[in-house]
């Protein structure tokens, strides 16, 4: 990145300024080349909706006009990717799958797209990237237009939460008290002290 740095200044703008503009000059150069128009579509970055964020290979998504009350097509580009080629590469993906407005999925008419603007069809449609032409239209867009305004966000090295114990204490003196998860905590049908035997004589320390 540091060598790509030199060469390229970083983009003067938001990362959806950025994504927009990627997608204007990849629909100049790319789509209307191969005789397609890139439809108005909002891009983000954003995580994918309903995949796990251990699942690395997802990198962007397209949802289709339908699920949207403005009917266009919204692209996520997930924050763990940085790199300004293979954003690039990833959005030029998601955006096959606007023009054919989700109805193709990975098949035969996501498939005739791809491969009419440069994305690779030899490895499986679902991770089709791109070939060697589209890469070079890639790497010239990124010297025209700069470098991808954000740093990845390495989610890896966050730290799982463990499940909270919550203190269950006896109001009276003697003294008996456990921890235990705010999920049993719920299912309690008394509070009859196990110590004392005195009911209602449980609280919980919810702090």
């Amino acid at each position: 990145m540091q060598n790509l740095m030199i060469q390229n200044k970083l983009f003067n703008g938001t990362r959806e300024e950025y994504l927009q503009k990627a997608k204007d000059e990849l629909n100049g150069r790319v789509f209307k080349q191969a005789g397609y128009e890139i439809p108005e579509v909002k891009i983000a970055c954003s995580w994918a909706l309903g995949t796990a964020d251990k699942n690395k290979k997802t990198l962007g998504q397209c949802v289709p006009r339908s699920w949207s009350k403005a009917n266009i097509n919204e692209i996520m580009i997930v924050p763990t990717v940085d790199d300004s080629e293979q954003v690039i590469d990833t959005l030029a993906h998601e955006l096959v799958h606007a023009v054919d407005d989700n109805k193709s999925g990975h098949g035969a008419g996501f498939r005739k797209i791809c491969l009419a603007v440069g994305l690779n069809g030899s490895s499986q449609m679902r991770y089709a990237c791109a070939g060697d032409e589209l890469t070079q239209t890639i790497k010239d867009i990124v010297k025209d237009i700069g470098l991808y305004p954000h740093n990845e966000l390495q989610i890896h090295k966050r730290k799982k939460q463990s499940t909270r114990m919550l203190k269950v204490s006896c109001l009276h003196e003697c003294g008996f008290s456990y921890r235990t998860s705010r999920k049993n905590i719920e299912s309690m049908t008394n509070y009859t002290c196990n110590g004392c035997g005195e009911e209602h004589a449980l609280i919980v320390e919810w702090r």
